[in-house]
């Protein structure tokens, strides 16, 4: 198993978001691979970062409300994971927030339609030595 790659992309993730003018009040995870979902909890506790993540025997509906109850700014995603993304994006009319489509090289087209947020993908990334 090579976990070089994952461990590389969730350091840099956080260093990118880190960096930003933008201040990480929480982040919400909706990943399904545990072991990365872990990787991003083991390093958002170290910078004293909440996270709040989808256990996946739980009702969704209460997840979102987790979350929109919240002050949570940030929400990173994979793909398995848009059907919840595209249930909680219309609540959060009102917030500034960030999502980070974990998996994408590029901005999915789908993405344009919702202006109030603000998306990233792996092509905002600075270059990953593998």
């Amino acid at each position: 198993m090579c976990y070089k790659q994952p461990i590389n992309q969730v350091t840099t993730w956080i260093n990118v978001l880190t960096s930003t003018n933008v201040p990480i009040k929480s982040v919400a995870l909706l990943i399904n691979n545990s072991p990365v979902q872990n990787l991003f909890i083991e390093q958002f506790n170290l910078l004293n970062i909440k996270t709040y993540q989808l256990i996946k025997k739980a009702d969704p509906d209460l997840f979102i409300n987790q979350i929109l109850n919240s002050d949570c700014n940030i929400l990173l995603v994979d793909k398995s994971s848009y059907p919840l993304l595209r249930q909680l994006i219309p609540s959060y009319a009102q917030h500034n927030i960030f999502i980070i489509l974990i998996q994408e090289p590029w901005m999915p087209d789908w993405t344009w339609t919702f202006t109030q947020c603000h998306f990233l993908c792996q092509s905002d990334l600075p270059s990953m030595i593998a």
